[in-house]
């Protein structure tokens, strides 16, 4: 089961004779082996993938960056600046506050 944890989702998803998609796929009976079941443990898998913490903040992200975007083809590329400023400034003032409050405590 550890095995399957640290597989890609695109591993996770494919389907072949050699590599079933679920360890008892090839238990189940033949009339419920179909395209439609297939295509039902692959959607669900996909969603339990994208639920994840680090997908959600990845698609956060990059919808962030995208609708930002948008002043950036209407020439206000100034607006898209200020913008994305958050994104590159929150991790270094983090790690300031972090350093400072560490300082306090351990002088």
């Amino acid at each position: 089961m550890s095995a399957l944890k640290h597989r890609s989702i695109t591993s996770q998803l494919q389907h072949n004779s050699e590599i079933p998609i679920h360890p008892l796929w090839t238990f189940l009976p033949s009339e419920r082996r179909s395209r439609q079941a297939l295509f039902h443990l692959r959607r669900r898998r996909l969603w339990a993938w994208l639920k994840q913490k680090r997908q959600r903040i990845g698609l956060v992200v990059i919808l962030y960056l995208l609708i930002w975007s948008i002043p950036l083809l209407a020439g206000e590329p100034i607006l898209s600046a200020f913008a994305v400023l958050p994104l590159l400034l929150v991790p270094p003032v983090g790690y300031l506050v972090y350093w400072l409050v560490w300082n306090e405590f351990h002088a």
